[in-house]
């Protein structure tokens, strides 16, 4: 989505907004827990050919450290 093409259905009709507020928090989604709180700030993409919707970090050193946060575990 990212390159502007849709993995969905090959569209190049993919736009994104890194200036867009989403209705529940605005443009910050926070994952919390006991142990762990992080503010990931997310960029959206959407394809208008198929409506696939992406979300991307904006900042990759926003989750540098994940991988050490209790509870966070790798996707196999």
């Amino acid at each position: 989505m990212k390159s502007g093409k849709c993995p969905m259905c090959n569209s190049n009709e993919v736009y994104s907004n890194s200036e867009s507020e989403f209705r529940a928090s605005g443009d910050i989604v926070q994952l919390s827990d006991i142990d762990n709180e992080l503010q990931i700030y997310l960029i959206p993409y959407i394809c208008t050919n198929c409506g696939f919707a992406a979300m991307f970090v904006a900042d990759m050193d926003d989750v540098k450290d994940l991988p050490e946060t209790d509870g966070w575990k790798k996707v196999k």
